[in-house]
């Protein structure tokens, strides 16, 4: 391959340098942000010699190259200079204008709340522990310590504005504190006395029509978006050695007022009826809304679709001060820890047994992935059963009434939210029967019906001989690829990013991690560290290329949430510690964990095959995976 002219020809198929605003790369492709992403000649490009694939993704035209892609890069750094940017992993300022609105606006949500959700799942089981303790007599309102705790429980949602205001900055590129302090303006005292007084708030002499934005959600949010495009307009005229000051004083100065005329009163009047249609749709039919909600809510998750709810769920709580819909869902959480346990009761495999039991435990106790991605989800039946058992259970849930008054945990802790701080009616014991329906019904059905007491791992077709399973000493006829991570091996067709999944990367697997320790699959040498820290290739000391890339779209974490432990041109042998990931910090920015193991040299070998079929049972770390034939 000849770098340089591969990189001239690139250049002006994607319409020259005139059509370029940026360049970058990753640790397989050139990233390019186009003025006309119809321009490029994409059949040109896919037919060069070193051009994998060509892929359209998050408003980026991303041209596939391989382990080829950094000298490559450079090549086209000549020609392109400032535009070709040597900070290989800038995706994450990548323009989403091309993205569907949906997707915008669920990856927004889920960018905006998941920083706060610990802050608000914590204050909402101390008030959920407080109004248990006051319905039992045990603290009034008046006493010292219930006071305090109150004070304590209340706060985030009190100022809820300043948190969201605060994390919505961060989101959408604006400096934080200054999205606390204009969060922290529609919550100031001053101005909430005004609420509701004869005598008008003015400003400027026109008066403002004043709302209480304490405990809402929207105004926050919109006010920091419309301050962040100010912000971005307004400095690029200020001169440079005044920009520090100048624009976040402008800046506040127009957001604040113009929030407090319009943005506020517009956006509390459509939150408000935001509110009353979904109470609407909720009175037509709880039992019905139980039923359709309860037990496809898993799927509903499954698909990241369950974003688009999370601001209706906050609205309500905090205009309605509670909230029905959330009422409907906890039988599905225990429906799954239910069907989980009884397929790990069923099976005669012992790892599925200890898999399924161990799985339907952290259910219980509010952590629902594992059991679905590692148990019902592979298995299907069970997942189909947990969906039925969950949707029985949101019947009972809508047929009593019962409704969620604080934010919490899913599981076990979610008790503490059903308490109506009225005192404990209903609704609080219907909860409870809704969660006992999920989980015994999940259980039973998946226990008649939802499994075979012969695990499906004992059917195993392995496909390499027998004598090459299970063992780092294998015979010279076969290279052995291990796997780098534990957790839930899955077809290559299911990584959603095409260059892995069409196979123009090469062969190899997926992986969808329990744990964040990476090791080395091969022994070799360590080729390639991304920057952004997220993917590693491995020169095998046999001659196989291994790349390992964690999660999709981490490149946009820019290294946040990965620890690494070897740099280029470290010798590793099997097992040997690469990194440590942070998975919960990965799913709180909104990406998918899935992690394909790719053999980028597969053309130089006669086979590559797999150790395990996908799905059928987890792998750990360090154990055979792909069989490689030279």
């Amino acid at each position: 391959m000849n770098h340089r002219q591969l990189a001239e020809n690139v250049l002006k198929s994607v319409g020259g340098q005139s059509n370029i605003n940026k360049v970058s790369h990753c640790v397989t492709r050139l990233r390019f942000e186009l003025k006309d992403i119809q321009l490029p000649n994409t059949d040109e490009i896919k037919k060069m010699d070193g051009v994998l694939t060509v892929i359209q993704q998050g408003g980026q035209y991303q041209v596939v190259i391989g382990n080829q892609v950094v000298p490559v890069f450079n090549e086209l750094q000549s020609f392109l200079g400032g535009k070709a940017e040597q900070e290989s992993e800038s995706e994450a300022a990548a323009p989403d204008q091309k993205k569907k609105l949906f997707e915008r606006f669920t990856t927004m949500i889920s960018g905006v709340f998941m920083p706060i959700m610990g802050a608000f799942a914590a204050s909402g089981i101390i008030k959920g522990l407080l109004a248990c303790l006051s319905a039992f007599g045990v603290l009034t309102a008046t006493d010292g310590t219930y006071i305090v705790l109150n004070a304590i429980g209340d706060t985030v949602f009190y100022f809820s504005p300043v948190f969201i205001g605060g994390s919505a900055a961060k989101y959408f590129g604006l400096n934080q504190y200054l999205g606390m302090m204009i969060g922290g303006a529609l919550v100031y005292p001053s101005l909430l006395g005004f609420v509701g007084a004869e005598q008008k708030l003015t400003f400027l002499n026109v008066p403002i029509n004043m709302v209480n934005y304490s405990s809402s959600v929207f105004p926050a949010i919109v006010a920091v978006w419309f301050a962040s495009i100010l912000y971005r307009w307004i400095d690029k005229g200020v001169p440079s050695g005044f920009k520090y000051f100048v624009t976040p004083l402008v800046v506040s100065l127009i957001t604040v007022p113009i929030t407090l005329f319009v943005i506020g009163p517009s956006i509390t009047y459509l939150s408000n009826g935001l509110a009353q249609v979904t109470t609407m749709i909720y009175n037509f039919s709880p039992i019905l809304a139980g039923l359709v909600l309860g037990g496809p809510w898993i799927l509903i998750v499954m698909f990241g679709l369950h974003w688009a709810f999370v601001p209706i769920f906050f609205n309500n709580m905090m205009t309605l001060g509670h909230d029905p819909i959330m009422g409907l869902l906890v039988g599905n959480q225990f429906a799954m820890a239910g069907a989980a346990m009884a397929y790990g009761l069923r099976v005669v495999d012992k790892k599925q047994k200890s898999l399924g039991i161990s799985t339907g435990g952290t259910a219980l106790l509010g952590v629902s992935e594992p059991a679905l991605y590692g148990v019902l989800l592979p298995n299907k039946k069970p997942l189909i059963m947990a969906i039925i058992a969950g949707s029985l259970g949101g019947v009972i849930g809508g047929a009593m009434l019962a409704k969620v008054y604080a934010f919490v945990p899913s599981g076990i802790f979610a008790i503490t939210g059903v308490i109506n701080p009225a005192g404990i009616d209903i609704g609080f014991y219907g909860y409870l029967l809704e969660m006992i329906v999920g989980l015994l019904l999940g259980f039973v059905l998946t226990y008649i019906w939802g499994t075979n007491k012969k695990s499906p791992a004992t059917n195993e077709v392995v496909s390499i001989p027998p004598q090459n399973v299970g063992h780092s000493d294998l015979t010279s006829s076969h290279i052995i690829v291990h796997s780098p991570m534990s957790g839930q091996l899955v077809h290559l067709s299911e990584v959603t990013d095409e260059a892995f999944s069409s196979g123009a990367m090469g062969k190899g697997v997926a992986i969808i991690p329990s744990s964040g320790t990476v090791v080395s699959p091969v022994n070799g040498v360590i080729a390639t560290v991304t920057k952004s820290k997220h993917a590693i290739a491995i020169l095998g000391d046999q001659g196989e290329e291994i790349l390992i890339h964690v999660g999709m779209d981490t490149v946009k974490m820019k290294g946040e949430g990965f620890t690494l432990q070897v740099k280029e041109g470290d010798v590793v042998n099997v097992g040997d510690v690469l990194m440590e990931v942070d998975l919960s910090l990965i799913k709180e920015h909104g990406f998918e964990l899935i992690t394909p193991v790719i053999v980028t040299n597969s053309s130089s070998y006669s086979s590559i095959t797999l150790t395990d079929k996908p799905k059928e049972r987890e792998i750990v770390s360090g154990s055979p995976m792909i069989s490689i034939t030279p």
